[in-house]
């Protein structure tokens, strides 16, 4: 999810049954606004990691109700990206790891999702991306990912579709000899 997705999730949009979250909200310069960046909500199906956090979240936030994230020093939802970003960057400089902006964490994402082989198609609908700038940016991470599952996919289609012509012409087959 994007940061201004994160800080806008409410407790509402959270299925943990189902594993998954809507995406359908942002907050913006301190503004909540009823879309997402692209103006097009979507679903997003937690890996394990993201359902334990939400899991997490729910000790903490979910009793208060409204946003699953909230400022853990003001107990109130977060006001904006900026703020923090703040933290974020206080957080690597005290694990003196160098400074990446928290987008960074959304393209590692992208990236570990393609070199595990999940299709492409998938891995957009889930972060928000259209195709294009899944192709245009990330296109370099899909080569060999798929360890030759694309390619097992064609040959099983195609077994089968020979199995099913080999079936059809045996009966044309017995049709003529009967």
């Amino acid at each position: 999810m994007r940061p201004s997705e994160q800080i806008a999730l409410l407790w509402q949009d959270v299925d943990l049954r189902s594993g998954v979250v809507m995406v359908r909200r942002s907050r913006v310069l301190a503004k909540d606004k009823e879309r997402t960046k692209t103006a097009v909500g979507r679903e997003v199906e937690l890996n394990t990691r993201a359902l334990a956090v939400i899991e997490r979240q729910r000790t903490r936030t979910q009793l208060a109700g409204g946003h699953v994230f909230r400022n853990p020093s003001t107990g109130k939802p977060w006001n904006d990206e900026q703020t923090q970003r703040r933290i974020w960057a206080a957080a690597l400089a005290a694990a003196k790891v160098r400074y990446r902006p928290p987008k960074e964490c959304r393209d590692t994402s992208v990236t570990l999702s393609l070199q595990a082989g999940a299709d492409p198609v998938w891995v957009a609908k889930q972060h928000g991306h259209s195709l294009m700038v899944m192709m245009r940016d990330y296109a370099k991470w899909i080569p060999g990912a798929d360890k030759g599952r694309n390619l097992d996919a064609i040959n099983r289609a195609i077994s089968a579709n020979s199995a099913v012509e080999s079936q059809y012409r045996n009966r044309e087959k017995e049709k003529t000899l009967n």
